[in-house]
């Protein structure tokens, strides 16, 4: 079966005309999740392009988290590694060893999110990248996306400061072309935003706003993040109840 988003969540917050879900994502070494106040799980797959990540101990972990996703979503992300090679061959490279993992395991649900975005799978950016220039790193990206796009849709996890240090140089073209796909359609930023420290549901949103720390061409653009990464120590959410990333998502 596979999973999807029916499941009523008791907590759901109310944001205007759009519905709000809470979603983890998480790792083999986050452990064993327990979904219950959950809307759903975004589990990472790969990392660079090789297969030592999706080995058949952490294959194991992914196929028993989505056998507890019965009922709620289910998304992947993939750890980009821009800093090892930097080249369009590597980019294709990686999204090739993403594209394969996902082949052994249940498709990822696409869910259509509150700024007009969509994004069945992730691209995560964290690795500081040295070596790359900016031309370099946003065609690397660019040529990422477009690649999974052949079959899923793709959207970024990345920080402000990555993006502007390694890709768009904080310029509003760059930053409109790194977030637009070929065919018009717009790709999600997934922003953390982290600050308050809680570790209970739901954040105080108009204390800490979301935006803050989201690319200001991104923000103006389209608005405020739609999948929120609020916190990385709530409390629950695994079986030996480790603090945890924990997620709003905004719907449309």
């Amino acid at each position: 079966m596979i999973p999807n988003c029916s499941m009523a969540y008791p907590e759901r917050a109310v944001s205007g005309l759009h519905r709000v879900e809470q979603w983890i994502d998480a790792y083999w070494r986050t452990g064993d999740l327990i979904l219950d106040g959950y809307d759903g799980a975004i589990l990472k797959l790969t990392e660079g392009s090789g297969s030592g990540y999706f080995s058949p101990g952490k294959k194991s972990w992914v196929q028993e988290q989505i056998s507890r996703l019965e009922g709620r979503g289910l998304q992947y992300y993939h750890y980009g590694r821009p800093d090892s090679k930097g080249t369009l061959d590597d980019a294709v490279e990686e999204a090739k060893s993403f594209l394969d993992a996902i082949d052994q395991v249940v498709d990822p649900m696409t869910l259509y999110y509150q700024d007009g975005s969509d994004a069945a799978v992730w691209l995560d950016l964290e690795s500081d990248a040295p070596n790359l220039s900016e031309a370099a790193g946003l065609a690397w990206i660019i040529r990422f996306c477009e690649e999974l796009e052949r079959w899923f849709p793709v959207g970024i996890y990345s920080s402000s400061d990555w993006l502007s240090s390694f890709a768009t140089g904080g310029r509003w073209k760059d930053t409109e072309e790194l977030f637009t796909r070929v065919d018009g359609s717009y790709r999600p930023i997934w922003q953390a935003r982290y600050g308050q420290g809680k570790k209970s549901y739901p954040p105080d949103l108009d204390r800490y706003p979301p935006s803050t720390k989201t690319p200001n061409p991104y923000l103006c653009m389209r608005g405020t993040p739609p999948v929120i990464q609020w916190t990385s120590s709530r409390i629950g959410g695994t079986e030996d109840g480790r603090g945890h990333d924990s997620n709003l998502v905004f719907l449309r």
